[in-house]
């Protein structure tokens, strides 16, 4: 099975007139040039397909730029980064469609035969992401250490008008919690371009005291509790870091360093752990926090990482969950903390 959708527009619009690059073309940062097209580089982090997630993939071209506007994808990442050399793929479908097909990297590709290419003025593509395969046949086990169902996605987006592509929206991820009866819930991540040392969560909310945290009333969490994942893609270097928690008049009231994160590779912690020695907690599950009067605490999360390389990108994402929700948090780039 192809993906009949992509497959059709990056046929239609490969028989359009090539647009020739304005002599004399200046890209704007972080716009780069790239031939005789501007290019930019953007990434989704911590996508998440398989057991009872999906994703669906928006690319959407505004009718009022100048000509087709060009998406390929550069990378496909596990949470294994480059330390993993195996087989990684993933089984794609049109929106709608039960059916999948496996595709890898060489796949969907610049050049592969199941490639976004370029997309029209107007004019809209989808696709979801099913499950994240480990062998071709998509059966396999994933292999020790890695997250099973999730992958990170680098893009570019090209174009010889430098303004088609700050008209064009990045690339948007609908994630979706399902069950027998449907969707249960959704959250929305756009794509991002960030390199920076800094990354700054405000408004976060946390559950101050054990006694209260990951306390459900049946499926609803009575206290909330946020996440967030960071992915290292196109530097050759581990990223390291710290996380800080800071209270509303910027005090720093808990800190714990972040673990290496390999070149390629992504990673998703609690901010605080569920139980002593908990893997995915960051900082232990004994951490109390100053609270408001309603027992939670609210304030800011402060992500500092090292080993990024000029061109490279870390992307920080953060989710918060409170009952039944799950909310992606605003993140605040920065050079300085």
């Amino acid at each position: 099975m192809k993906l009949r959708l992509l497959f059709a527009i990056t046929v239609l619009a490969a028989a359009l007139p090539a647009l020739a690059a304005p002599a004399g073309l200046v890209c704007p940062a972080p716009q780069v040039l790239d031939g005789n097209k501007c290019t930019v580089t953007v990434a989704l982090g911590w996508i998440a397909a398989g057991q009872g997630i999906d994703s669906i993939f928006t690319f959407y071209v505004p009718p009022g730029v100048s000509g087709p506007v060009e998406f390929e994808v550069t990378a496909l990442s596990s949470s294994l980064g480059s330390a993993y050399n195996g087989y990684l793929g993933v089984m794609f479908s049109d929106p709608g469609d039960p059916r999948g097909m496996v595709l890898t990297l060489a796949d969907v590709a610049a050049g592969g035969a199941d490639s976004l290419g370029a997309v029209n003025p107007g004019q809209l593509v989808q696709f979801v992401a099913k499950q994240v395969c480990w062998d071709p046949t998509c059966t396999a086990d994933a292999p020790t250490g890695a997250v099973p169902n999730m992958f990170s996605m680098q893009m570019t987006i090209s174009s010889p008008n430098p303004g088609d592509i700050q008209m064009t929206p990045n690339p948007m991820l609908t994630i979706r919690f399902l069950s027998a009866s449907g969707v249960t819930f959704e959250e929305t991540e756009s794509a991002v371009r960030s390199n920076s040392p800094f990354s700054i969560i405000p408004g976060v909310s946390l559950g101050a005291t054990p006694a209260g945290r990951y306390v459900y009333t049946g499926t609803a969490v009575n206290q909330p509790f946020d996440a967030i994942s960071i992915s290292n893609l196109n530097n050759p270097n581990p990223i390291r870091g710290t996380l800080t928690v800071k209270d509303k008049h910027g005090n720093s009231v808990a800190m714990a360093p972040i673990p290496s994160i390999p070149s390629g590779g992504a990673a998703g912690y609690l901010v605080i752990g569920q139980f002593p020695g908990d893997p995915l907690g960051l900082l232990p599950s004994s951490t109390v926090l100053p609270a408001d009067p309603d027992g939670i605490f609210r304030g800011s999360l402060e992500v500092a990482t090292t080993g990024q390389v000029l061109g490279g990108l870390c992307i920080v994402l953060a989710q918060e969950y409170y009952g039944n929700t799950m909310l992606n948090m605003l993140v605040y780039h920065s050079s300085v903390p």
